[in-house]
């Protein structure tokens, strides 16, 4: 299995989502797990997140820092703006900005970067 924290400065690693050492990402419903790859002095982070098929996020969400995701595969539904997210999309989230309600339709792994200017 491949650790939690994964990758420091200067080294490389190769990852595959079935060798990954999955952990429930914390503030999330069950089913939705991530692997931390980095983590910065500041707070802000790279992960890969998985969201289960039938996972639904059932309020909308705020937080205070910039998230960028980009949609390895699966299908997310905005259950508000009935948008699909889906393999190869990518979205960017101000801090502050309300984005959701979701529901996940078919399991989805997610990188994302959130980080603090």
């Amino acid at each position: 299995m491949i650790p939690h924290v994964v990758i420091k400065a200067g080294e490389y690693a190769h990852l595959k989502s079935s060798q990954m050492q999955w952990r429930h990402a914390k503030g999330e419903p069950e089913g939705v797990d991530e692997v931390v790859l980095h983590r910065h002095k500041d707070g802000s982070y790279t992960h890969v997140m998985r969201v289960k098929a039938g996972v639904e996020m059932q309020q909308p969400v705020k937080h205070e820092f910039y998230e960028e995701a980009y949609y390895l595969e699966g299908e997310m539904l905005n259950t508000k703006s009935k948008e699909r997210i889906g393999g190869g999309d990518y979205v960017f989230h101000k801090p502050g900005e309300e984005h959701g309600p979701f529901k996940c339709v078919k399991t989805c792994l997610i990188l994302e970067f959130r980080y603090y200017k």
